[in-house]
């Protein structure tokens, strides 16, 4: 079919029952883009919107394979409805589409910036779009739509954001820095990019962030080696210059130097052992004390490297150590430029459920730090204090007996909540909610939720929890916040007790908060 695009978004219908059809949009008889979709003509579930702001004006003919009829609906605007049974009520989705990971992390303007992995037409992984989102608070969050599209170099892979203050690329426009976007143009996912290769990219932004143009000299980085990707740029005061980490190939990864931010140099190569993709670095006072600046060097599976770093290289100084014990969480992403050197994260986790508009979820944001434990530093994270904003109907309880035939029990009436739990490490205990089991070993100091454990360190012979149940997903901390398991699990909301049960022991502190949504 062909039509002259007079429109901002055309709507889809698609059906998870739906076989899979290629798109391919022609303009002039060149190939501009390629999705891929379950159309479904006959008996939708929903419309998905694509963008094509940027073709408007022009001719576009659509074709597919396999040939089915392609109809589709035109919008102006699209609105941002958080529907779906399942839908989370703390943890942030995009209204529609499938979302990976956390991309673009940056604070500007008095503003968060969060974007991330989108497939905005269906909800499972493919299509790679950069989604966008805005939040005065990092809880709450207005989406903006898509902001970076594939194109002829490939779809868009992962990156990071900095401001660019001393204006080094001389892309600003106006009174306000730009914003700069480094990201992968992942050649050869899509059919309008085949044959090309994985190469690092820039863009740039002078309106906030709302509108993302691509640099006209890209790639700024070619490609190194097989699809290296997903480049994070920090600003390294010691020497006054911009370091990228990027992931290579396996378990390596490359520092790379810049003075300018689109020139750059390889000076060192990482090894994470058990470990791959989406890396991040950056600095964090030890213990709170300024003088003692240590920097972080993890990957996407939360395995992670303390060390000095004087802006030429990085000298490991601990083993390999590891914060995420979970089933979920994945590709973690710090915010550049927050001020005072807060350091905060997301994550995202993996799930899909069929017949509803969404996939997977970002996690609670997390305040990072390192804490020293029984002597050894560990990298720590704990929900930032913001999301406190979200409690409602606040109980607290202390030392609190519990035995074989007096467990604790608690009616929940939300469908998220805030638990925090500090027992005694001498004694087992297990506590239930939404269907959902944690149990404490106290013989071997072992966390165990479904078929993942944790070990604990149990410093001054203490355990302290917590943990924030969701719909679909739930977010564990221990020893203050160094051991973290995310975990995806459908909450039977009918099971709406707390429990918390032991042969024989006194739970020092309960606190539970129910939690309202975030929509």
């Amino acid at each position: 079919m062909e039509f002259l695009c007079d429109t901002n978004y055309i709507l889809f219908p698609t059906s998870d029952n739906a076989q899979n059809k290629r798109l391919y949009f022609y303009i002039d008889n060149e190939l501009v883009y390629d999705i891929v979709l379950k159309l479904d003509n006959a008996s939708p579930d929903y419309k998905f919107p694509v963008d094509l702001k940027r073709f408007k004006g022009k001719k576009i003919k659509i074709t597919s394979s396999p040939i089915v009829d392609i109809c589709f609906d035109k919008a102006e605007e699209i609105s941002f409805e958080y529907d779906g049974k399942y839908r989370p009520l703390v943890h942030f989705t995009a209204a529609k589409g499938w979302i990976n990971d956390p991309n673009g992390l940056v604070y500007a303007n008095g503003k968060y910036l969060m974007y991330f992995q989108h497939n905005p037409v269906a909800t499972t992984w493919e299509n790679m779009h950069w989604g966008g989102a805005v939040s005065d608070d990092l809880i709450h969050w207005e989406e903006i739509g898509d902001v970076l599209f594939p194109d002829k170099d490939g779809t868009m892979f992962s990156g990071s954001a900095i401001i660019d203050k001393k204006n080094l690329t001389g892309l600003q426009r106006g009174n306000e820095p730009a914003i700069l976007y480094f990201y992968t143009s992942a050649g050869n996912t899509s059919e309008t990019s085949k044959g090309k290769p994985f190469t690092q990219c820039l863009a740039y932004s002078n309106d906030g962030g709302k509108t993302l143009i691509k640099y006209d000299k890209n790639p700024i980085i070619k490609n190194i080696i097989k699809e290296n990707r997903d480049p994070k740029v920090i600003y390294c005061e010691p020497d006054d210059s911009y370091i990228m980490v990027l992931f290579l190939d396996s378990h390596s990864f490359a520092i790379l130097k810049s003075k300018n931010l689109l020139d750059w140099s390889q000076i060192q190569e990482i090894t994470l052992p058990d470990d791959g993709e989406c890396p991040d670095f950056y600095p964090l006072c030890t213990d709170g004390d300024s003088k003692n600046i240590k920097w972080i060097f993890s990957a996407a599976s939360d395995r992670y490297y303390i060390g000095s770093f004087d802006g030429n290289k990085f000298i490991i100084e601990t083993e390999q150590k590891r914060l995420n014990f979970g089933n979920a969480s994945y590709a973690a992403q710090s915010w550049s430029d927050i001020p005072n050197g807060r350091r905060v994260r997301t994550a995202f986790a993996s799930f899909v459920i069929p017949n509803n508009p969404f996939g997977s979820c970002l996690n609670i944001p997390q305040n990072m730090t390192i804490k020293t434990i029984n002597g050894e530093p560990y990298l720590s994270a704990l929900p930032v204090k913001e999301f406190e904003t979200l409690y409602k109907n606040r109980d607290v309880k202390t030392d609190v007996v519990i035995n074989s035939d007096t467990p604790f029990i608690k009616s929940i009436q939300s469908k998220a909540c805030d638990i925090s739990v500090s027992a005694s490490a001498e004694k087992s205990f297990s506590l239930e909610l939404f269907g959902l089991k944690i149990s404490f070993n106290a013989d071997d100091k072992i966390l165990q939720c479904l078929d993942k454990s944790a070990p604990l360190k149990c410093e001054n012979g203490t355990v302290d929890l917590r943990i924030i149940f969701d719909t679909l997903y739930t977010e564990i901390f221990a020893d203050f916040g160094t051991v973290f398991m995310g975990m995806t699990y459908i909450a039977d909301s009918n099971l709406n007790s707390l429990s918390i049960e032991s042969k024989n022991a006194t739970i020092h502190n309960i606190r539970v908060s129910e939690l309202n949504s975030i929509h």
